[in-house]
């Protein structure tokens, strides 16, 4: 780094996240809030944040650095990006795959107006702006992704002993406006996490030298923690005082502190956070689980959980769309993600009885409780705190009638 800005400032943008309603700022991915986060890195880099502004007062001096409180990144992304960067320069990331040997590491980059897709910088290759700026920074440099590679046998019924190359981006940067984002966040901060704590520390010369890139079998465990014999633990990190049940399978996943798993669990790249709660037999992959929540579910995929939600045994959230991309809501709009396979999320302390079923793609307001079985394919946008039942695939308050 040639120059150093001379201060740091946090621009306050004032954006709420859905279906939570909290600033994106108060977000917490693995444990953290997302301003946390952003004062984590900076002190990796020797930098500390000097105060708070407003939008409109982005760019006043010209010789300081502008973060706005809504973006995510790696301390790898700010490093690289400063090397280059000076005054007047905004961090933009290449969309175009980087390719690492025989694969292709696809960038991780979300751009604030839109859910999955964004209009490159004209004249340029596809660019991701992001919020990070010296100055007025009004003119792109770039960071290219770096990526992280591994090898593993397929999954599921379907892998029938298949061996999987896969790669990804640990040059991340992702601004959050909605539950989308928070999902695309939680993915690339677990790859983060892997790669500075398990490939990047000081034992991994051994690994290189074995041509061991991520060892199978490794898990970075906390203090205290219980973890049954038969369990399997690949590629995971856990907090402290974490329990971890008979006969369970996690891989490639985050737990913090004080998480309980019970026996006969299956997990693959997902989080579950501090104090979180997960019954026997639950199965979930490429999923964020809030603090405090407890899940008796038996399948979840691509789906967000807020904090303090409880999902009883047998409720249902589909991933799944046959008839063509999963669309979500977005303030007013509908928004197609350009995916068929995509969950749900919850708000804070949402709470599903035994047989209810969400749609893919649907989002529940903070404190709603859906008691009655049924299955659920509309969510009003201004949905109260309280119980409610399915009716033809509707909610109405539930009364304790029944009917």
């Amino acid at each position: 780094m040639a120059a150093a800005p001379k201060r740091v400032f946090r621009v306050r943008t004032g954006t709420l996240v859905a279906p939570w309603e909290i600033p994106a700022r108060d977000v917490r991915l693995l444990g953290r809030t997302l301003v946390e986060r952003q004062d984590r890195v900076l002190a990796r880099l020797g930098l500390t944040v000097s105060g708070e502004v407003e939008v409109g007062e982005r760019g006043a001096e010209p010789d300081a650095l502008y973060i706005d409180d809504d973006v995510d990144f790696a301390a790898g992304t700010l490093r690289t990006w400063l090397k280059a960067a000076g005054p007047d320069t905004v961090m933009a990331l290449v969309e175009r795959p980087k390719r690492v040997g025989e694969l292709e590491v696809e960038p991780v980059a979300w751009y604030r107006d839109g859910v999955a897709g964004f209009e490159p910088l004209e004249g340029a290759e596809p660019l991701r702006v992001m919020g990070v700026r010296w100055g007025h920074g009004s003119r792109p440099v770039r960071v290219e992704p770096l990526g992280l590679t591994g090898r593993g046998a397929l999954p599921g019924p379907f892998g029938d002993g298949q061996v999987l190359d896969w790669a990804i981006d640990v040059r991340t940067a992702v601004t959050i406006h909605h539950w989308v984002h928070v999902l695309r966040a939680t993915y690339a901060a677990m790859g983060v996490e892997i790669w500075e704590r398990m490939v990047l520390a000081p034992w991994s010369t051994l690994w290189t030298w074995l041509r061991w890139p991520l060892h199978p079998r490794l898990a970075l465990v906390g203090k205290r923690c219980q973890i049954h014999p038969t369990a399997v633990l690949e590629g995971c990190i856990l907090g402290d005082d974490v329990h971890v049940g008979a006969f369970t399978v996690l891989r490639g996943c985050w737990l913090g502190d004080g998480t309980h798993v019970e026996d006969h669990v299956t997990a693959r790249l997902s989080a579950i956070g501090p104090r979180a709660h997960v019954g026997n037999y639950s199965m979930f992959n490429l999923s964020s689980i809030g603090e405090k929540s407890s899940i008796g579910h038996i399948g979840a995929q691509a789906c967000v959980i807020g904090d303090n939600c409880f999902v009883s045994t047998f409720a249902t959230m589909h991933d799944l769309n046959l008839r063509g991309n999963v669309k979500v809501r977005w303030g007013s709009r509908l928004l197609d993600t350009g995916v068929p396979f995509l969950g749900v999320a919850l708000g804070n302390g949402v709470r599903l009885g035994a047989g209810v079923t969400i749609a893919s793609g649907r989002d529940i307001p903070n404190g709603v409780h859906i008691v009655a079985e049924g299955a659920v394919a509309r969510i009003p946008r201004d949905l109260a705190p309280g119980e409610y039942r399915s009716v033809a695939g509707l909610l109405v308050p539930d009364d304790g009638a029944g009917g």
